[in-house]
């Protein structure tokens, strides 16, 4: 069977002003997404970040709920982060990917906007595309996913969209929202 990975992107992503940035790492979302993939059956969950610095703070984060009096608190937390893994870039995603199941996933990004209607695709279609090929979700952080990766990705997941005019969720939510509606199509196939 295929895997479904998620990665939380931190460079390259864009600012309010399209600009290409790198942005901190927030434990809040470690955690809920962490959460959220242990809880849908995501195979592995990838914190991409360059900076040293911000992978020590992931990795005190991991170690603190891995270990001792975290892993004692809160056993729950130490099983959702276990497949929780620092990247340095989409790369080495793909590598240790690659290494994990003998191929390259494609890459699915996730925008709030519509970017590219050709690349577009619905949830039905990720799940279709995953029963035939790895599948590496990829989420961005700060204003979304920089035009390159947009650009480099297979294919860009359609929004999610509300009730409202108004489209901003955090990216905790949204991927919690992306994963049950994955899991409900894959438990109603």
């Amino acid at each position: 069977m295929n895997k479904l990975f998620v990665a939380l992107v931190h460079y390259p992503v864009s600012n309010k002003n399209g600009e290409t940035i790198s942005t901190s790492i927030t434990p809040f979302d470690v955690h809920d997404i962490a959460r959220s993939c242990t809880t849908f059956g995501v195979s592995a969950y990838y914190v991409i970040n360059p900076s040293p610095g911000q992978k020590k703070v992931l990795d005190r984060l991991i170690q603190f709920w891995g270990s001792g009096f975290g892993k004692t608190y809160n056993p729950n937390r130490t099983e959702a982060l276990a497949n929780t893994k620092h990247s340095n870039s989409l790369q080495d995603t793909m590598e240790d990917i690659s290494n994990i199941t003998g191929s390259l996933p494609l890459i699915i990004a996730t925008s709030a906007k519509l970017n590219n209607a050709q690349k577009t695709i619905s949830m039905s279609k990720l799940y279709e595309l995953n029963q035939k090929k790895n599948v590496l979700l990829l989420l961005g952080t700060g204003w979304g996913l920089s035009q390159d990766l947009l650009s480099l990705s297979d294919f860009i997941l359609e929004p999610i969209y509300g009730t409202e005019n108004y489209n901003h969720l955090s990216v905790r939510a949204a991927a919690a929202i992306m994963l049950y509606q994955y899991s409900h199509i894959r438990k109603t196939s």
